[in-house]
C-alpha cells in the first residue's frame, strides 16, 4: 500500500492524483504551518516552493509575502493545474506563477529567490546532491532553503516510511547539505513526531 501511494505520490497524474493533491493540502496544513514558523518571509519576499503539489503551501505563503511573488514548481502537469487553480486570485492578481519542470533544471534567474521550500519532496528528487547544488544557485545570497520532510530519526530506518526516503538522519542532512555548500544549518527532528524541518543558508557572496 505504501508503494502504491508513494509510486503515485512521486508524480500525480489523472482523477487519482489531482485527489491527493487535494487531499495533501488538508492533511499537511499543519506541516506547512510548522515549517514555515522557522522562516521570517518578509511582506516583499521572492519565494519558490519546489515539487509545489496541490498549491497548499504556496497560498500559505503568497499571503506571507503580500507584496512580493510566490512561485511553485512541479513536475506533474495534472497537479499543476490543481495548484493553480488552488492559487487563481493570487495568479490573476500577478502574485504567483506556478510553472511545469524539474528541480533538476529549474527556468528561473540566478540569485532570483529570498527563499526556497520543499515540502515532503525531496525523497523524489532525481540527483539529491546535484539538486540541492541547483537549488542553491538560485538563492539569493544569504538566501535561505527551507526542507519539510518525513523523517524516521533513526539509521535502522523502523519508520514505515524510512526506505523510500533519500535521507533518514539528520547527520545525513547536514552532511548532504555541506556538501552542496549551504551553511548555518538548522535541524528540528524532535518537534514533530516523524518529522524533520531543516533550515540551510547560502552564503553571503557564495557561488
Amino acid at each position: 500500500m505504501y508503494a502504491t501511494l508513494i509510486d503515485l505520490g512521486r508524480k500525480p497524474s489523472g482523477l487519482l492524483g489531482r485527489l491527493l493533491g487535494a487531499l495533501m493540502n488538508i492533511g499537511h496544513r499543519d506541516a506547512y504551518d510548522w515549517g514555515l514558523s522557522y522562516l521570517l518571509i518578509v511582506p516583499n519576499s521572492i519565494v519558490l516552493d519546489v515539487g509545489c503539489g496541490g498549491g497548499g503551501a504556496i497560498k500559505l505563503l503568497a499571503e506571507k509575502a503580500s507584496e512580493g511573488k510566490v512561485y511553485g514548481i512541479d513536475h506533474s502537469i495534472d497537479i499543476v493545474g490543481l495548484a493553480r487553480q488552488v492559487n487563481k486570485r493570487f495568479i490573476e492578481s500577478g502574485r504567483v506563477e506556478i510553472d511545469h519542470g524539474s528541480v533538476s533544471q529549474l527556468p528561473y534567474s540566478e540569485n532570483m529567490f529570498d527563499t526556497v521550500t520543499a515540502f515532503e519532496t525531496i525523497e523524489f528528487w532525481p540527483n539529491l546532491s546535484e539538486d540541492f547544488r541547483e537549488v542553491k544557485r538560485f538563492l539569493k545570497p544569504g538566501g535561505v532553503l527551507l526542507i519539510v520532510n518525513r523523517h524516521s530519526r533513526t539509521e535502522k530506518k523502523e519508520s514505515k516510511w524510512a526506505k523510500f526516503l533519500q535521507v533518514n538522519t539528520s547527520n545525513e542532512y547536514r552532511k548532504r547539505l555541506e556538501d552542496a555548500g549551504y551553511i548555518d544549518i538548522v535541524i528540528d527532528d524532535h518537534s514533530r513526531k516523524g518529522w524533520i524541518v531543516v533550515v540551510a543558508k547560502k552564503p553571503q557572496g557564495g557561488a
